[in-house]
């Protein structure tokens, strides 16, 4: 073979190689800006849903959630639980939460939050803060204590920032109960959650995803949410009355903040 042949193939195979490089180059900005354009838009449809959230009187709100629980040998088993809340924000809530085991229910009328059990017949209280948000977080940080579909009102009160969102993807359309819905997936450190949100002028939060990472078995807990934002609640009562024979307790502080 001639040296100028030899040169020719050398070139020729440098440019190709060239080409390839350039090519995958191009591929993964292009991957890149897509993943970053995908995040923006699933953030501005989260918060354009805990705008719509936020400009809501008075709603109630029934949710039909599964529940992931790992047993000590490490397998899986799923629970079922449902959710009922009627809500005055940003400072009256009352929210119920029934499965085959238990009833609980939450209470908060603006100056004291009280969580019942009510076939066991006790109840604590606590000096609640101004608002249902933070009265969550107080409940949360203080005494470990989770109220049913929190997150719903974090954002609401913009008290879940998005800061902690690492990745962000648009699905696509979906339909929860027969309504058309956009689902969007996210990344944090801990969890990978995904939401489906209504299309249309009434962005509410119709299905919810949670899966946690911190468990090797990755359990999850998913609810689907019926809303009624026409209730007028007039006659639903947020502060807690105790039945004769219930007895109070007191919340146990969380270890964290001994």
């Amino acid at each position: 073979m001639n040296k100028t042949l030899i040169t020719s193939l050398l070139l020729a195979a440098g440019l190709t190689v060239g080409s390839s490089m350039a090519l995958a180059g191009d591929q993964e900005n292009k991957a890149q800006d897509i993943a970053v354009t995908d995040k923006a838009l699933a953030i501005s449809a989260l918060n354009n849903m805990s705008e719509y959230l936020s400009s809501l009187d008075t709603f109630t709100l029934q949710g039909d959630a599964n529940i992931d629980e790992v047993l000590a040998n490490g397998q899986k088993v799923q629970l079922s639980r449902s959710v009922l809340i009627k809500a005055d924000p940003p400072s009256r809530l009352w929210a119920k939460t029934s499965s085959m085991y238990s009833d609980q229910e939450f209470f908060f009328d603006g100056k004291t939050f009280t969580m019942s059990t009510p076939d066991l017949g006790y109840y604590a209280s606590f000096d609640a803060p101004a608002t249902i948000g933070e009265v969550i977080v107080k409940a949360k940080d203080k005494f470990n204590v989770e109220l049913p579909l929190s997150d719903l009102f974090l954002w609401r009160d913009n008290l879940d920032a998005a800061d902690g969102i690492d990745e962000a993807i648009i699905v696509g359309v979906d339909q929860i109960n027969g309504i058309s819905c956009n689902q969007f997936a996210f990344r944090e450190k801990d969890v990978d959650w995904q939401i489906w949100i209504q299309r249309g002028d009434t962005p509410l939060p119709l299905k919810l995803v949670i899966t946690s990472k911190e468990e090797k078995s990755q359990p999850q807990y998913a609810v689907v949410l019926k809303w009624n934002t026409a209730s007028a609640l007039s006659d639903q009562s947020y502060t807690f009355t105790p039945a004769d024979g219930d007895h109070k307790i007191n919340f146990e502080i969380a270890e964290a903040t001994k």
